[in-house]
C-alpha cells in the first residue's frame, strides 16, 4: 500500500489519541512509528500496532517516570508504568549532549515497558556523530539456554549506530536464532518456521508455529554467552529482572540500558569517521559467495530506502500490515 507520509502521520496520530495518549505523546511516538516504517524491519511498525494496543491502553495514561540515581556519566529512570520508547524518546537528546560532555553517558530504564525502535534511536545518536549502544532483557523468557530444552532468558536484543561520511552503520537484532514475534508471523500466514530455531515444550526443535515454545539462542553457547550478559546489563543492572524473576504477566520488570560514546573524546571526529567510512566501503567491495546476495553493510539498505521514501513523499507498508492497521481504525470509530 502506497500512501504520502504526512497522511500515514496523520492516521498514526489519531490512532493513538483515541488509544488514550496525550497529543504530545502521540506526537512522539508518531515520529517513532513513521522512522521505522521508512527504514523497515521484519515487522511493520504500522501494522504491529493494533497488536499492541492493550498494551498502549494500559500504559498511555498520565504516568510520569522519575529520575531515581543521577551521577556524572548515567541516569537510571524507573518508569512507573510508563511506555518505555516515549521515555527514550525523552531524554535521548540530553542523553546525547552529556556523553559530549563526559566522553560517555549510559541511561538505563526500569519499571516501564518493552522498548521499540532501537534502530530509529540509533540513528539519532549516530546522525550527532556518536556511538549508540542499546540493549533490552526483552522477555519474559522465550530463549533456551544452550544445550536445554526449557526457555529462562529473553530473546534479549541489542542494537548499535555508528557515525561514517555516509549513511550510519546500524545493527538491530534479538540475540536469538529469530524473533518470538515470528510464531505468531507465521501462524497468521500459515507458513512454516525456520530450520533449527524453535522448541516445543518438550524441548524438540519444530517448524511448527502451533507447537513452538521457545527460541534457540543465536550462535551456540558464543551467542548464549552474549544473550545472558544483556539479560543482565537491562535487568539486574537497572534494578529490572533476569530470567526466570520475570513474571510472565507483567512487562514492568524488563530493563532497557542506553549507552551513547562521544568519538571525538578519543580523538578526530573526522578521522574516525573517515575510518568507520573506509572500513564500510572495503565491506562493501567483498566479491560475494552469491552472485544474487551482495555483501551488505548493516543499515545501509534502510537508510537508503528511507532517503528514496523521503525524496518521493510517499511510503509503501505491506498489505496484511496496513490492512491490521486500517481494521483497527475502523473498529475504533465504530466504538465512539
Amino acid at each position: 500500500m502506497k500512501l504520502k507520509i504526512d497522511d500515514l502521520k496523520d492516521k498514526v496520530t489519531k490512532y493513538l489519541v483515541g488509544s488514550g495518549f496525550t497529543e504530545q505523546d502521540a506526537s512522539t511516538f508518531t515520529e517513532l512509528v513513521i522512522e521505522q516504517e521508512l527504514v523497515g524491519n521484519q515487522f511493520s511498525a504500522v501494522g504491529e500496532l493494533p497488536g499492541k494496543h492493550p498494551r498502549l491502553m494500559e500504559n498511555a495514561g498520565n504516568s510520569k517516570e522519575e529520575v531515581v540515581v543521577t551521577k556524572p556519566a548515567m541516569r537510571l529512570v524507573k518508569g512507573n508504568g510508563r511506555l518505555a520508547p516515549l521515555i527514550t524518546a525523552d531524554y535521548l537528546e540530553d542523553v546525547i549532549t552529556k556523553s559530549k560532555e563526559q566522553g560517555i553517558y549510559a541511561l538505563g530504564i526500569y519499571d516501564s515497558t518493552y522498548n521499540d525502535f532501537f534502530d530509529v534511536f540509533c540513528r539519532r545518536v549516530a546522525a550527532q556523530d556518536c556511538i549508540a549502544i542499546i540493549v533490552e532483557n526483552g522477555g519474559p523468557q522465550g530463549v533456551t539456554p544452550f544445550g536445554g530444552k526449557t526457555d529462562v532468558t529473553g530473546t534479549n536484543p541489542i542494537a548499535y549506530g555508528i557515525p561514517t561520511n555516509k549513511y550510519p552503520i546500524v545493527f538491530d537484532a534479538a540475540t536469538a536464532m529469530h524473533a518470538y514475534g515470528r510464531i505468531r508471523q507465521a501462524k497468521e500466514s500459515g507458513e512454516q518456521l525456520p530450520d533449527n530455531a524453535y522448541v516445543d515444550k518438550q524441548g524438540n526443535v519444530t517448524t511448527d508455529p502451533n507447537v513452538a515454545y521457545a527460541v534457540l539462542p543465536f550462535g551456540g553457547f558464543k551467542g548464549f554467552g552474549i544473550n545472558l550478559l544483556i539479560d543482565v546489563l537491562s535487568g539486574s543492572l537497572v534494578r529490572g529482572k533476569s530470567g526466570l524473576d520475570q513474571p510472565l504477566d507483567s512487562q514492568r520488570y524488563i530493563g532497557t540500558l542506553i549507552i551513547v560514546i562521544d568519538p571525538a573524546a578519543f580523538g578526530d571526529i573526522a578521522d574516525f569517521k573517515t575510518s568507520t567510512t573506509k572500513l564500510a566501503e572495503d565491506i562493501l567491495a567483498v566479491e560475494p559467495i552469491d552472485p544474487s546476495q551482495p555483501v551488505r553493510v548493516p543499515g545501509y539498505r534502510g537508510a537508503k530506502r528511507r532517503e528514496d521514501f523521503l525524496g518521493s513523499g510517499t511510503i509503501e507498508i505491506e498489505d496484511d500490515g496496513w490492512k491490521n492497521f486500517e481494521d483497527a481504525l475502523t473498529k475504533m470509530g465504530e466504538k465512539k
